[in-house]
């Protein structure tokens, strides 16, 4: 039986589909089976009438059935159901995760957001992001940029998942600059208050279609990536 992993932002737009496909690709090229999940998937886009991660997703890696709620406003998924009168059920997204732990060695499973979005609003307490990733049994891995903001971003989402009971795998960052004196003291940083070890520094991707894949190989051109990544992942 496989695993899954959540793959989730320290903020929004933080790019965890790009970093999802280069791991994605990374583990394939590892020799495992690899499924990707996006559970649920917010915002339309009206001209193509597609869903950007899914679509992404299936044409661009050719993983089919990638979804599995969608809806069509550019909101938290807790307001995008109850805008849509969307009835949504927990159980039935949880056993899709664990059916694809049994047809693949590394399910990775791409978050609306962050740890403490609400996906479902109740009468009286909402669920959570934090309990669906319980519910599965997943640990975290964590997507963040390093520039301002990203140490207090970090930071409280560690906390935030130290609290729940989460496990943070490792974190990779992106839009990154080497020669960013900030940049570089912030990951610094932010692997001394949490003590979470960087997988991979992603720079910001001119063209993502034709730039991921030769970014990919770059990575497995580094040992300690693919030592680490075989740790993470018991690749």
């Amino acid at each position: 039986m496989g695993q899954a992993y959540f793959i989730t932002g320290t903020g929004t737009d933080i790019g965890k589909t790009i970093v999802t496909s280069a791991l994605y690709l990374s583990l394939q090229a590892l020799g495992k089976s690899v499924t990707i999940f996006k559970p649920f998937q917010t915002g339309i886009i009206e001209e193509s009438n597609t869903y950007p991660d899914i679509s992404w997703f299936e044409q661009e890696l050719g993983v089919k059935g990638s979804g599995f709620y969608t809806l069509e406003p550019e909101t938290s998924p807790h307001l995008a159901i109850k805008l849509t009168g969307s009835q949504i059920d927990v159980k039935k997204v949880v056993e899709r995760v664990h059916e694809l732990e049994e047809m693949y060695d590394i399910v990775l499973v791409e978050g609306a957001g962050g740890l403490a979005v609400p996906l479902i609003e109740r009468s009286d307490s909402f669920y959570m992001t934090k309990d669906f990733i319980r519910d599965c049994g997943m640990p975290a891995v964590f997507v963040s940029t390093c520039g301002l903001g990203a140490i207090h971003h970090v930071v409280t989402t560690h906390s935030y998942a130290q609290i729940h009971d989460i496990c943070v795998k490792t974190i990779v960052y992106n839009h990154y600059r080497p020669e960013d004196r900030i940049q570089n003291d912030n990951i610094e940083t932010i692997e001394k208050l949490t003590g979470l070890v960087g997988l991979a520094c992603i720079p910001t991707l001119a063209d993502v279609r034709k730039d991921l894949r030769s970014l990919t190989l770059d990575l497995l051109r580094d040992q300690d990536y693919t030592q680490q990544l075989k740790e993470v992942f018991k690749a």
